[in-house]
């Protein structure tokens, strides 16, 4: 006997819903992978835009640090300069100071000299906090790596104190090639724990003495053997009216004799002082800046004059966030 026509009816109603159900599920499926792939692709597409707009906005950047660079190396240009500054339309812009090498003590030529000079580095460790007696070690302690014997300096440390340490190689017994090595010279930690920003201080590109016209008080104190508020009257004269070093109405000392006059040096001192220090150095540390969009580059160069030629010494670049 045929079954109820009612139920088949039913079943077969109740198979092609089911059908269509699945089919239904499996089209919603397959649009939300087409989205999610569209989505992503989307995405992937503005990375790569956001990618090329950092890479041309950094090669940008670099292109007008190097302007700046090429601007303030110029003999005619000095410090202060409009031309060092420029800004461009969309917001571009570089800015250049001009330095000179000098303005930072040269410890190689403070170390050649040590008989006379090692007072210098003396003064100033312990002006930074160190002990007089633990900065006279760490003089010794310098001297002996540079110097070509393996005699130790008073209380210094040569060969045989590095070899305990199983460093072979140590010391050096030549000048310091970068201020890294100096990290490796013993007890030099102390400096570097009593003044952490120790390199500020220093240089090994300059051409030996001092540059009077553009160091820092604390330096032309320890060089010079003066007071520091001695030193401190001279740069606020050097400074101008401004009390801004690096503008156009900086007063410059034209010989070491006038500046060493106004720092009060005593006639005996002034010849084995004068050594120490100049009127301006050879070397010229040019820093600049180059901004693109939210993209900032620095470059440091170091540049050698010999009358109106120069010859990069130095370069470093750095990405600035």
């Amino acid at each position: 006997m045929n079954g109820n026509p009612t139920s088949k009816a039913r079943r077969k109603w109740s198979r092609r819903a089911g059908r269509r159900g699945s089919a239904l599920i499996a089209i919603l499926w397959i649009v939300s992978i087409l989205s999610l792939a569209v989505f992503s692709a989307t995405q992937f597409l503005f990375i790569e835009l956001e990618s090329d707009s950092n890479a041309s906005a950094l090669y940008q950047a670099e292109l007008l640090a190097d302007r700046g660079i090429a601007i303030a190396a110029h003999t005619q240009v000095k410090k202060g300069d409009r031309l060092l500054s420029q800004s461009f339309r969309g917001g571009d812009s570089f800015s250049a100071r001009i330095s000179s090498e000098g303005d930072r003590l040269n410890l190689n030529a403070l170390l050649e000299n040590a008989e006379f000079d090692r007072i210098v580095l003396e003064e100033l460790f312990y002006q930074w906090g160190l002990r007089r007696d633990e900065a006279v070690d760490v003089v010794d302690n310098l001297i002996d790596w540079v110097d070509a014997d393996d005699q130790v300096t008073n209380v210094g440390a040569e060969r045989s104190y590095y070899y305990n340490l199983e460093r072979l190689n140590h010391p050096f017994n030549r000048p310091f090639d970068s201020l890294n090595e100096v990290l490796l010279v013993k007890d030099f930690e102390m400096v570097v724990a009593a003044n952490p920003a120790w390199r500020q201080a220093f240089t090994l590109l300059s051409g030996g003495p001092l540059d009077i016209n553009e160091a820092p008080a604390e330096l032309i104190s320890v060089a010079c053997q003066c007071e520091i508020e001695a030193a401190q009257q001279l740069v606020s004269i050097r400074d101008g009216l401004d009390q801004t070093p690096g503008t156009l109405d900086d007063l410059r000392f034209d010989d070491v004799q006038s500046a060493l006059d106004l720092l009060g040096i005593p006639p005996g001192f002034v010849e084995e002082i004068s050594a120490r220090v100049s009127t301006e150095d050879p070397a010229k540390r040019i820093l600049s800046v180059g901004r693109s969009g939210s993209i900032s580059v620095e470059r440091s160069v170091t540049v050698q004059y010999t009358g109106d030629r120069g010859t990069i010494i130095h370069w470093a670049s750095r990405r600035m966030e």
